[in-house]
């Protein structure tokens, strides 16, 4: 009773697996994928890594204490403060501070309830011009990261790309695996026929021989096509990080003769559908938004970079109030650092805007170039049709003189295996196609998009 529900039950199982399309293989693509993640791991270290710069304007709470018993001088200082910085530079300070007795490393003395310190650390130039080294460094940061994550997609698209090209690969020694067990059941058909002559005594026994030995190399060719296969479907599934039982649980595998695509969108425009999708051309982008923001930045260092301190003074049991104004001035006179830092930006967005120009003509160059391949696999094709139906026919008069006592097995074995190198021929030529396709579709950056 159980073997006949197992019976019953392996139609629904086959019916419910899903037949794996190339598509499919983006399901794959996760996280839980090493090859996946360590596609986008430079991004996730770079997103983490903006914290370390926007570290620079965090609220800072401090505080100090110091407490001085010298055999000739004594002294107490206490300080609490927050400060704050932001964008342009400026730093502010607000602070309670009780200085008594002698200090150590300042002049510094309060009333005994100490007094109430704000502070406003000003750089000029970088009030001016909106901007300061801490603001570059967490733009230029937060840049970096954008730019990497265009690294990313470059590399998930490679990953697709190999991932894809391997399926193609396990479709076509599946397929080639099928058309060599075919050519096993010929082999088991003629030695029927040839048992059954024999034993009517219109063969002799060695036509027996003769097809064994037929079969036995048939089933070597078998086992080493079934070898390809196999190791074709161990580094796919490795790609997508499953295992052999659970995908053959969960799915079919589909025939390689897939419908060919039509290039036609892609014979104008082409360039510009690379520009838009290409994640190489959006990282220079931001290169070029990273070179912008260090030169406007290293423009400031043309002029004396000029600071003011702005300090302010309560003092709770005088009721009184005091302030300081500080100014420091610095001007380099060689200004060497200014300008070897502008000539070298002004080189690399150069050589930026160059490697984008490369690109584009590679670009244009290798679409072109699968275009006219394309064009090529498809006529192949159309005449591997017809030379797939003559070898056919041929095949078939063969047998059919064969059995009628006018060829020899010698020959119908020839014919088989024109048939045979005929149909694997016209699959190679449906796995370069689809390669085609594939590299088409990289070219212009859409390989990933779904249609």
């Amino acid at each position: 009773m159980r073997k006949i529900l197992c019976l019953l039950a392996l139609p629904l199982l086959a019916f419910s697996k899903v037949v794996f399309v190339q598509e499919t293989i983006q399901e794959y693509l996760n996280e839980k994928n090493p090859y996946y993640y360590a596609t986008i791991a430079k991004e996730s270290i770079s997103r983490e890594n903006e914290k370390v710069y926007q570290s620079a304007f965090d609220t800072q709470f401090n505080m100090k204490y110091d407490n001085k018993r010298y055999p000739t001088t004594q002294g107490e200082y206490q300080q609490v403060d927050v400060t704050k910085s932001i964008g342009n530079g400026m730093e502010f300070r607000v602070a309670y501070r009780n200085a008594q007795g002698t200090q150590e490393y300042n002049n510094i003395k309060t009333g005994k309830e100490g007094e109430v310190y704000t502070s406003i650390n000003i750089p000029v130039l970088s009030l001016l011009n909106n901007t300061s080294k801490n603001e570059l460094d967490y733009k230029v940061a937060q840049l970096k990261t954008q730019e990497l994550s265009q690294g990313s997609r470059k590399n998930i698209l490679s990953l697709y790309f190999i991932s894809s090209k391997v399926y193609f690969e396990l479709l076509l020694y599946k397929s080639i695996y099928q058309t060599e067990t075919d050519l096993l059941h010929k082999a088991e058909l003629n030695y029927d026929f040839i048992s059954k002559e024999v034993k009517s005594g219109k063969l002799a026994k060695i036509a027996i021989i003769d097809v064994k030995s037929q079969i036995i190399n048939r089933k070597q060719r078998l086992l080493s096509s079934k070898n390809q296969y196999q190791n074709s479907k161990n580094t796919f599934l490795k790609y997508i990080n499953i295992q052999e039982e659970t995908f053959d649980t969960q799915y079919t595998l589909p025939s390689i003769k897939i419908e060919s695509e039509s290039d036609k969108g892609f014979s104008e425009g082409a360039q510009e559908i690379a520009i838009k999708n290409r994640p190489e051309f959006q990282r220079i982008e931001y290169q070029l938004d990273k070179l912008n923001l260090q030169t406007q930045y290293n423009d400031i260092s043309k002029y004396p970079k000029f600071n003011m301190k702005l300090d302010g003074v309560y003092d709770l049991e005088y009721k009184k109030d005091g302030y300081k104004i500080a100014m420091e001035f610095n001007f380099p006179l060689e200004r060497s650092d200014f300008k070897g830092r502008n000539e070298t930006y002004k080189k690399e967005m150069v050589l930026l805007k160059n490697t984008k120009e490369t690109i584009k003509n590679d670009i244009e160059t290798n679409i072109r170039n699968i275009r006219q391949k394309i064009s090529l696999e498809e006529k192949n094709i159309k005449l591997a049709d017809e030379e797939i139906d003559l070898v056919k026919q041929l095949e078939s008069a063969e047998r059919r003189r064969y059995q009628e006592g006018l060829g020899s097995l010698l020959f119908v074995n020839q014919r088989e295996i024109l048939t045979l190198k005929a149909k694997q021929k016209q699959l190679h030529y449906y796995f370069e196609l689809q390669l085609l396709h594939l590299q088409l579709k990289y070219e212009l950056g859409t390989l990933l998009k779904k249609s």
